[in-house]
């Protein structure tokens, strides 16, 4: 009966240590499932988050579409500005050598008509005297005439009268 005591002895022993790795296989299972749960929980807010910054990205990449339309027309327009300031200075650069240009040809004209004019004055002047002195010639030939024209008759008093004041 030792033998049965000690079979049995030695079956219970071995139920409980199969009952001990069993309830410790339970306890690392559960262990085990919680992590699994935490660590699914933690992956569906990873994926939630990244989902969520995916669509944050969407929307600013949709913001940012007409910034850089607006971005590419603000350089052609400044493109454009560059190219319109570089033919207007062109453009004054070509007005002041013409202005140059034509303020020389004014004073040169200036000066061309400012000596056409003291010539035609002194032209002028030398006519008027000569015009003084070809009078003075007519009316000293017209009294030395009139002294001779006989003063009685009608046609001598009225071809005289006018020299005879003049003379006096």
């Amino acid at each position: 009966m030792k033998v049965v005591w000690a079979l049995i002895f030695l079956a219970v022993c071995a139920v409980l240590v199969v009952a001990f790795q069993a309830i410790q296989q339970e306890i690392n299972i559960r262990r085990i499932r919680k992590l699994i749960i935490l660590n699914t929980e933690d992956v569906k807010t990873k994926e939630e988050e990244i989902l969520s910054s995916k669509e944050a990205m969407l929307k600013l990449s949709n913001q940012m579409a007409p910034l850089n339309k607006q971005k590419n027309q603000l350089i052609n327009t400044m493109e454009e500005l560059g190219k319109q300031k570089e033919n207007s200075e062109q453009n004054l650069n070509t007005c002041r050598t013409q202005k140059t240009d034509v303020e020389q040809k004014k004073s040169e004209r200036t000066s061309a008509i400012n000596t056409l004019r003291t010539n035609q004055n002194a032209e002028i002047q030398k006519v008027q005297e000569e015009i003084q002195s070809l009078q003075k010639q007519i009316l000293d030939r017209d009294t030395k005439i009139c002294s001779y024209v006989d003063k009685d008759r009608e046609e001598g008093r009225t071809l005289c009268a006018d020299k005879m004041a003049a003379s006096k």
